[in-house]
């Protein structure tokens, strides 16, 4: 750890992230901390062989104010302190080396420190001076080799007109020709993976990493400094992928609580017909409409329209569904952790499992198990306050806080609250914002030992763009999911729901119901709502041809589901879908048919595993990291192509899936995916064996699309 700035009178403060360096880090930097009204100090630590050094630049309010930077030689262990312009060009370079450290820094006065430093002071055109690119080196004089013959002389020229900085062997070779021969071969070397590394360069075309194909450009370009531009680049290649998984979760997230919101509007018109239904059977009174917007509530007083409770709703998040509690969730085997959790919660509030973290898929209860929770402690602790929210209403109440001037009363409301319930967690993601105040609220609430719950369709890890340090306290306490039901917990929660509901159902409508409607609980509770409604709609009998009559749309579902899947030996086929669901089930498939099974996924190989059950298959993970667990292969199209080469020779009859093209994309280039894939195409085209592709379309231009959809037969699932 480097002390430099502890030992010069700079505290160290409380660190909010910490970064690698790159070319354009500190640009990156500027531009979050104006938009965030950042105050504090940005540190860039580098520790190389002959020398240490720290630097820190000053922010009020997303304003640069000051810079001090100290150096440190160890061989004579001689520090230099510099302050103001000077210091912002060390720190500007400094911040550009692989192993510079990046971090950031607040909970204190920057204007108090700064005037301990005469001349610290900056102001934003000098910050951003020094954030120029560094001038182009001198031209080198080759007139000086012009009557050299020698294979040296000849290749420095050579090197030096294409624009390669060749001024240190030049250097090397006026003083020493033979000691320049010696390094000759080793400085080709690096020469040619230079000329290799551009190449790779040319084909990356995405907006806003201009500056940073620029900075590696500059490196390249210096052989001396090849390591470090292969360093960036790999970096670079890394965060493009990690951006546009996280642009696509994201969206995938919009697109999920959409449909969520859709599926409680058609719920809400089930509901409605199913009231009715119990009107003219057993005579219950018309419901009440709301105030607001006239549509009909429901049986807890909830309008769909306006999304919320009408009657006796808090200021602040929604009301608790008095018909959520625990006696009428059943349990079963997927989610009775989830629910023992839950009860412990609301049984000791703050002392038992905080924060608890309960994540499924959507529809599976979590929400249930939120509202009782809630309820509970309304019930059983009436000293204690709760809230209940979801995500996006949070979101929403911050905006009207931040634009009403009431910001403090937002905070004072959640950071109060003895219990808070968050659900849909997941739509945090990419909202930075959002994310660092609901950071501040978690901090208040988990010091005063106040309860926090939350409901999330991932976990933590996998809500993207979520920031390290609300991840970090998200998985700080217990972490509880839910499975999808089985079939018997299936049949007893549509059983349950009848008896409460005062509905008569045959029990083989509910098998069938069962049966079809695999899901989730939504789903299931929705057909059972469907089969009622059309039955008192139609004015008839509730009985088994009814309910498939109904439902002929999930039970055609469940048909494709176990189709076997009409593939021929010697093709390839490019599956397009967001994730690679249809893929995978098409080679879980091949394998049931006695197909030997080579899956090369992105995914960990415990999910794809899951789905072959009791079948054997090879399986790599597609990684970078080494795994003591799973077997994998690095994003080489050489390697892949050597196993995919060696699997096919060494099996008559085989189905080889890749599950994520993208993932190579970013990690390579386009022109070397589609070499790599007539390879296989080629090699599969001789054998009675088949190769899969998944590709998420939307990822993809429509001319690179395009070009794959040339090479092999697509598959569009609906």
């Amino acid at each position: 750890m480097i002390i430099l700035l502890i030992k010069a009178g700079i505290p160290e403060a409380k660190i909010v992230e910490r970064m690698n360096g790159s070319g354009d880090i500190l640009l990156n930097i500027i531009d979050r901390v104006k938009k965030e009204f950042f105050s504090g100090y940005v540190k860039v630590s580098l520790q190389l062989q002959q020398n240490e050094s720290e630097g820190v630049i000053f922010f009020d309010a997303g304003e640069p104010i000051g810079a001090l930077y100290v150096d440190k030689r160890r061989q004579n262990n001689a520090e230099q302190i510099y302050v103001g312009d000077k210091a912002l060009k060390f720190i500007s370079e400094d911040s550009q080396h692989v192993n510079a450290i990046v971090s950031l820094h607040t909970g204190l006065d920057p204007r108090a420190i700064l005037k301990r430093f005469q001349g610290a002071e900056i102001n934003g055109f000098q910050l951003l001076s020094s954030l120029s690119a560094p001038s182009p080196p001198e031209p080198i004089d080759l007139s000086i080799l012009a009557d050299d013959t020698s294979v040296v002389a000849r290749k420095i020229e050579k090197w030096a007109r294409e624009g390669f900085n060749v001024s240190r062997i030049l250097d090397v070779y006026l003083n020493d020709p033979e000691r320049a021969s010696k390094n000759l071969p080793n400085f080709e070397a690096n020469i040619e993976r230079a000329k290799s590394l551009i190449e790779r360069l040319r084909f990356l075309k995405k907006p806003g990493i201009e500056r940073d194909i620029d900075s590696i450009l500059r490196k390249a370009m210096d052989p001396e400094r090849i390591d470090e531009a292969e360093m960036e680049f790999d970096l670079l290649m890394k965060t493009m992928e990690r951006s546009e998984k996280e642009r696509l979760a994201e969206k995938e997230i919009r697109l999920d609580i959409e449909r969520k919101k859709q599926n409680e509007r058609i719920d809400h018109v089930y509901d409605l017909i199913l009231q009715y239904h119990k009107m003219r059977a057993h005579g219950v009174e018309k419901r009440a409409r709301c105030p607001k917007c006239g549509e009909a509530l429901d049986r807890d007083g909830f309008c769909s329209k306006c999304n919320e409770f009408v009657s006796e709703s808090p200021q602040y998040g929604r009301m608790i569904n008095p018909r959520y509690t625990f006696s009428r969730f059943v349990v079963g085997h997927g989610n009775r952790f989830a629910e023992a959790a839950a009860k412990a919660v609301a049984s000791n509030p703050g002392t038992a499992y905080n924060p608890l973290f309960i994540y499924s898929r959507s529809g599976l209860g979590k929400t249930h198990l939120l509202h009782a929770i809630g309820n509970e402690i309304v019930e059983k602790h009436r000293n204690l306050s709760v809230i209940y929210t979801s995500m996006e209403k949070f979101e929403t109440e911050l905006i009207e806080a931040i634009s009403s001037s009431k910001l403090d009363e937002f905070h004072k409301a959640y950071s109060g609250v003895d219990v808070l319930l968050i659900d849909d967690i997941q739509f945090i993601a990419g909202r930075e914002r959002t994310q660092e105040e609901l950071f501040h609220i978690f901090n208040d609430l988990l010091e005063s030992e106040k309860q926090i719950v939350l409901a999330c369709d991932r976990l933590p890890k996998e809500i993207p763009s979520l920031s390290e340090r609300l991840l970090t306290r998200f998985e700080s306490g217990l972490i509880a999911d839910i499975q999808p039901p089985d079939y018997e917990t299936r049949v007893a929660i549509l059983e349950k729901k009848v008896r409460e509901e005062k509905i008569i159902v045959p029990k083989e409508v509910l098998e069938f119901i069962a049966s079809v409607c695999k899901d989730n609980v939504r789903q299931l509770e929705g057909g059972l709502n469907r089969i009622v409604a059309f039955s008192s709609l139609m004015r008839t009998d509730i009985d088994l041809e009814l309910a498939k009559e109904v439902l002929s749309h999930e039970a055609e579902g469940m048909r494709v589901r176990e189709f076997k899947f009409d593939l021929a030996g010697g093709q390839s086929y490019l599956v397009e879908e967001p994730k690679p669901e249809v893929a995978h089930r098409a080679f879980v498939t091949k394998v049931q048919e006695g197909y030997k099974g080579l899956a090369i996924t992105r995914g960990h190989p415990r999910n794809l595993a899951g789905k072959l059950e009791e079948l054997e298959a090879t399986i790599y993970w597609l990684t970078d990291r080494e795994s003591a667990i799973a077997q994998t292969l690095p994003p080489s199209l050489e390697r892949i192509m050597l196993v995919i080469e060696e699997f096919i020779r060494t099996n008559e009859k085989c189905v080889i899936l890749l599950d994520d093209i993208q993932y190579l994309i970013s990690n390579t280039t386009f022109e070397g995916i589609v070499r790599f894939i007539r390879s296989v195409v080629d090699e599969i085209s001789e054998t009675p064996s088949i190769f899969i592709v998944s590709v998420n379309e939307e990822s993809l231009s429509p001319q690179d699309r395009s070009i794959l959809e040339r090479e092999m037969e697509v598959l569009k699932p609906s």
